[in-house]
């Protein structure tokens, strides 16, 4: 079975995420400048100023590079997920060991109509973020369909 990409609304939530992370960020570093500003060395506002424009940069290349590294692949047997951004971590996790399903959405995500799942284990967590809203609910629906299956056929091997 093939991996699935995420839809284009996923890419825009990301950016849209990003710079609310980059405004809040400047902003501090910003008021932490104007506070300190006649204390400190020169230089240290200009290392200030060096970080914002790199944390800039992060904000327009970071997304665009996650979201084309971002998959995710759903079978019988197990659910993997392909994401980072230097690092890309891959997770399986058996679809027979999950103990819970979660579905969420936060205000961002809302506004965008994109949802995460997350599963989990005895030992480990899966998170799949950025999913539009029917195929986040189509993946749930899938694993506790599996998942009762599952435990259905060893209920059925255990009485025999």
């Amino acid at each position: 079975m093939e991996y699935s990409k995420l839809s284009k609304k996923a890419l825009t939530c990301m950016y849209v995420k990003s710079l609310i992370w980059f405004i809040i960020c400047t902003s501090v570093i910003l008021l932490i400048n104007l506070l300190f500003y006649e204390e400190w060395p020169d230089v240290v506002s200009i290392i200030l100023y060096i970080v914002i424009c790199l944390h800039f940069l992060y904000l327009l290349i970071a997304p665009k590079i996650r979201y084309e590294r971002y998959r995710y692949r759903l079978t019988d047997e197990e659910f993997e997920v392909r994401k980072g951004l230097l690092v890309i971590h891959t997770a399986v996790i058996p679809i027979e060991r999950l103990h819970k399903i979660e579905i969420s959405a936060g205000p961002i995500f809302r506004a965008f109509g994109l949802k995460e799942v997350d599963v989990t284990t005895a030992g480990s967590d899966l998170n799949v973020s950025f999913l539009e809203n029917e195929v986040a609910d189509q993946i749930a629906r899938h694993l506790t369909k599996r998942i009762n299956a599952i435990v259905v056929e060893e209920k059925a091997y255990g009485e025999q």
